[in-house]
């Protein structure tokens, strides 16, 4: 089975309509050039499961998510992407959890067990908000715990330093839900800097956050995770990003420009560069030889 595709090919092929999607990435390295084709392709009904992923916000703005599963958002209600989306009546519930709430949940879903017990989240007003999170007699002490209710994602996303063709994806840096949300998820579309030889990842196994069985699609993307940063290949640019999608004018800008107007990520990519200047690009690449493995250890 040929995984290798492009973005387009993978987004049309392994997402639809009223999807349960975890999208990858806490502040870092989320899965932007996806996003924007999901927007691209207006795949709406989504249920999203994130935490922190700016880029998000243009799903919510182009009213093509339901409900939002999360511990946090930036989004409220100085927020165009809200106000647009309310406009449209098309704001989605959200769902709040704490970040470790979410993870819990999303754990659950990767060992494939109905719920976890916690000892947090009982302590808070989550239950009174959450009807997935309860409050449980220990079967064993009758001690009063918590139960977090499994999330099993219908797609996953995430973006990676490296992955081979078949799919084994290795990615460093800070992970936050990335390894519970995508093994958790029951379709994996991996977009990667960089498509490297199986030997490569076999030299280097512990970085391996998926197993290439487990994944659907792979998609060679450099810079796949802009305007965030990616440990080991560039940083990032958040602030400018909300700069130019916080207020209505430049958010619409931004969507008819950068996503309509064009027809992929390279395509965005070579618009970006010819605005910014290739020095604005030379200052966040970080020079890493992505072929080669980190050596780690003593």
């Amino acid at each position: 089975m040929n995984k290798v595709m492009t973005m387009k090919e993978a987004i049309s092929k392994y997402m639809k309509a009223g999807d349960i999607l975890f999208l990858s990435g806490m502040q870092h390295g989320e899965p932007s050039a996806a996003i924007h084709e999901i927007v691209r392709q207006k795949i709406e009904h989504l249920t999203l499961v994130s935490c922190l992923v700016a880029t998000s916000a243009l799903l919510l703005g182009e009213g093509l998510i339901d409900k939002m599963v999360t511990g946090y958002t930036s989004q409220d209600e100085r927020s165009y992407a809200i106000a647009k989306a309310k406009a449209m009546n098309r704001l989605p519930v959200f769902e709040e959890y704490s970040h470790f709430g979410v993870s819990l949940a999303l754990f659950a879903g990767q060992m494939g067990i109905p719920f976890i017990p916690t000892k947090s989240q009982i302590g808070s007003d989550m239950l009174k908000y959450n009807e997935n999170i309860k409050s449980i007699e220990c079967p064993f002490t009758g001690e009063k715990t918590g139960a977090v209710r499994a999330i099993v994602p219908d797609a996953g996303i995430i973006h990676v330093q490296r992955a081979d063709a078949d799919g084994n994806a290795q990615k460093w840096g800070t992970v936050g839900v990335d390894q519970e949300g995508i093994n958790a998820s029951k379709t994996v579309i991996v977009t990667t800097e960089k498509i490297v030889d199986s030997e490569v990842i076999r030299r280097d196994p512990n970085r391996t956050i998926i197993p290439g069985f487990r994944v659907s699609a792979v998609v060679e993307q450099p810079w796949g995770a802009y305007p965030m940063h990616l440990a080991g290949c560039y940083s990032g640019d958040m602030w400018g990003f909300y700069g130019e999608t916080g207020p209505q004018e430049s958010y619409e800008a931004y969507i008819k420009e950068f996503v309509y107007g064009v027809n992929d990520w390279d395509e965005y990519l070579k618009k970006r560069r010819a605005i910014k200047g290739e020095e604005y690009f030379n200052n966040l690449q970080i020079n890493m030889v992505m072929s080669e493995p980190i050596v780690t250890g003593y």
